[in-house]
């Protein structure tokens, strides 16, 4: 069974990198360069079982997009994990706050990435205590 994980980043580069580590493991991969179409995929596809979405995002940012994830309660138990190329304290704090269940700067490492994925897919725990 492969997890099905929805990417939010509006860098192509960056989710050409997480699309490849990813693709090592048992992921099939959505790409979005906006949160808008991360919500059309949300809402139009069959469920995801992760969010990865960069904090800065054209049009609705990265918070908004975790906001609008948490209140549809088809989803509001979706573990989500947030990137963002500002490595700053007040970043972390609001995306955990809004929701968010990891924060990870960019650049972040294979391993970093992989086990962080790894983890809120397999540790319930992981997910409720975040």
């Amino acid at each position: 069974m492969a997890w099905r994980v929805l990417v939010a980043d509006d860098d192509p580069e960056i989710c050409t990198l997480i699309k490849t580590i990813l693709a090592k493991g048992p992921y099939e991969i959505t790409l979005c360069n906006d949160a808008e179409s991360a919500l059309v995929h949300i809402q139009h596809d069959q469920p995801y079982d992760i969010l990865i979405s960069d904090f800065m995002l054209p049009g609705i940012s990265g918070i908004e997009l975790i906001a609008q994830v948490r209140q549809n309660v088809a989803t509001s138990r979706m573990p989500i994990v947030m990137i963002s190329g500002h490595n700053n304290y007040a970043m972390d704090t609001r995306a955990k706050a809004a929701g968010a269940n990891a924060f990870l700067n960019k650049p972040f490492t294979l391993s970093q990435l992989r086990t962080t994925v790894h983890q809120l897919l397999t540790d319930p725990l992981s997910v409720l205590g975040a």
